[in-house]
């Protein structure tokens, strides 16, 4: 045989092989690609994820006013205490004011209001009514004590530690309270000889108490105020 011919021969037979080996060869696939889970279906309602971070709730207009505290309600309101005021979905009205020396309070809408004198009950339902009459229809009001104004009682005359003391928020005090607070009686005091002079309405009015009467739990009770001077006189026997 020619020796051409064997080249060619070797040749055609290496083509087969190779053909061979690319068909059983499996096919070569590009790398599969990650591909991140889908996000659940969400509804207008929703947040964004940027923008769902918890914070804490903002104070609503719309939140129902609170209830006044045990006691509050009762207070006497005076010169010198400052309030809050709220009206339900009113934030335009909301303020604090303090309580001038005339007994008046300035208010939105309402101007001058005077409030010393009644309870913050009284005070707070007069005011509904001013703002019912001309301004709103069925308002909610809420009135309350930010700071109570500086409350002094004096005793003197027969009590171990004569001197002023000062009276805590809303605190009611009776008189043997009030000379206890003092250090009590001294030997010579008269406790049936005890007088308390209070200004009421611009005027000084003079009160004799028997506080010997009120130690008996049947003999009543007797509320000092703020401003009360009150001076316990000596037994001459």
């Amino acid at each position: 045989m020619h020796p051409f011919e064997n080249d060619m021969r070797f040749f055609a037979a290496f083509l087969i092989f190779g053909a061979s080996i690319v068909q059983a060869a499996p096919p070569v696939l590009p790398p599969p690609q990650l591909q991140s889970d889908p996000a659940p279906a969400r509804s207008g309602n929703f947040r964004s994820e940027a923008a769902s971070v918890p914070t804490a709730p903002a104070a609503s207009v719309d939140a129902p006013l609170p209830a006044l505290m045990a006691g509050e309600g009762d207070y006497v309101l005076a010169t010198g205490d400052t309030l809050d005021l709220m009206v339900y979905k009113e934030p335009d009205l909301g303020m604090r004011s303090k309580i001038a020396r005339d007994g008046r309070v300035q208010l939105p809408l309402l101007g001058e209001v005077k409030v010393a004198g009644m309870t913050v009950r009284e005070a707070q339902e007069h005011i509904r009514k001013l703002l019912n009459a001309d301004y709103l229809v069925d308002p909610q009001v809420y009135l309350n004590i930010a700071t109570y104004t500086q409350r002094k009682i004096t005793v003197i005359g027969q009590v171990v530690k004569p001197g002023s003391y000062e009276l805590q928020g809303n605190e009611s005090l009776g008189i043997l309270e009030a000379i206890g607070m003092a250090g009590g009686f001294t030997r010579i005091a008269d406790s049936k000889n005890v007088t308390i002079k209070r200004v009421v309405g611009g005027k000084t009015e003079t009160i004799k108490v028997n506080t010997k009467r009120l130690e008996d739990p049947k003999g009543g009770s007797f509320d000092v105020m703020p401003g009360d001077i009150i001076t316990v006189g000596e037994s001459w026997y």
